[in-house]
């Protein structure tokens, strides 16, 4: 099986949001000991259900942080901690001659972050189910509020697919609040935007896993920094626009300016204005800085959609903040 595969009802199941932020209070984001994990687990324990559809809760709950979180998925366990994640619950229901199900729901420090968690992976179909869901091959994938939940069936079946539904519905419909997503999102081009692909994240590690920029950390990104890599298609043509928000407008200007002098070779950087070069034949790279963001636009199949995606982001940015139109 894979890591996630291994590992009353539904009028006490509201109790998990309760739950969820009470331990979060009582923890404090420390490491958990035996008392503190036996309150977490009490309360998750109340909150699913024993028995759905034939399938039972099988042996003991487990629940993991931040220190001991590798003990359950090994070297994936970097995806989960590029982000502010706090608590996995996982349960595991078995029934007679049925494949298995496995219920993951992680817990992190924002609402944000519960949605950049599920922009990693949105390869399947998407359903109804929380603020936004994908099902793909027995795996339902969810986020709302600061919850992101898997929920994993051994093989899928269509009664799988059912309890698997089932389970992530009720798990939705317990969450009293839905999230804020990051507002680097309004700052994007909408014209010819992928939103499929939009993928949130902080840091160089969850870069390099959807696009290898360098092996050096030019970016200076990190966990105080938010950022947006989305693909692109204008009548035809291609490009990647990874937009990056930083603590200061000084932060913004040195990353802009490593990438212009690092990854384009640019012998000096010039501020604000916008920068650009054809890295490969036909494809074209730029970069601008503009108060507390960065815009870098990558394999672009054209110097004027290099151009158009950069100007736009810039753009909206300098109109939210109140900025009036600039020139890129």
């Amino acid at each position: 099986m894979l890591w996630a595969e291994r590992g009353r009802q539904r009028n006490s199941f509201c109790s998990l949001v309760v739950s969820l932020f009470a331990v979060t209070t009582f923890l404090g984001g420390s490491k958990v000991t035996d008392t503190r994990s036996n309150f977490f687990q009490f309360f998750l324990a109340d909150a699913l259900p024993l028995r759905i559809d034939g399938w039972a809760a099988e042996g003991k709950d487990m629940h993991f942080d931040r220190n001991n979180l590798f003990d359950y998925m090994n070297g994936a366990g970097e995806i989960y901690l590029a982000f502010d994640f706090q608590f996995l619950f996982v349960r595991e229901y078995t029934r007679a001659t049925a494949p298995s199900v496995v219920v993951e729901i992680y817990q992190m420090g924002s609402s944000e972050d519960a949605y950049g968690l599920f922009t990693q992976d949105t390869d399947g179909e998407a359903v109804v189910c929380g603020q936004d869901a994908i099902y793909a091959q027995g795996l339902l994938r969810f986020w709302k509020d600061r919850i992101f939940a898997r929920i994993l069936a051994e093989k899928e079946l269509p009664a799988t697919r059912s309890v698997v539904m089932k389970l992530g519905e009720m798990m939705a419909a317990a969450i009293p609040e839905e999230g804020r997503r990051p507002a680097l999102l309004q700052f994007l081009p909408s014209s010819g935007m992928k939103p499929r692909t939009v993928r949130f994240f902080h840091t160089q590690v969850s870069l390099n896993s959807h696009y290898y920029l360098s092996s050096a950390n030019i970016l200076n990104l990190s966990p105080a920094t938010g950022a947006l890599l989305v693909d692109y298609d204008v009548d035809g043509e291609k490009a990647k626009l990874l937009l990056v928000s930083y603590p200061s407008s000084a932060e913004a200007s040195e990353a802009a300016g490593q990438f212009a002098t690092r990854y384009l070779e640019k012998k000096t950087w010039k501020g604000q204005k916008l920068v650009v070069k054809e890295i490969d034949k036909g494809k074209w790279a730029g970069v601008q800085h503009e108060d507390k963001y960065a815009i870098i636009i990558l394999e672009a199949e054209g110097r004027s959609l290099c151009q158009r995606l950069a100007h736009e982001a810039y753009q909206n940015i300098r109109k939210e903040k109140g900025l009036g139109e600039g020139k890129s």
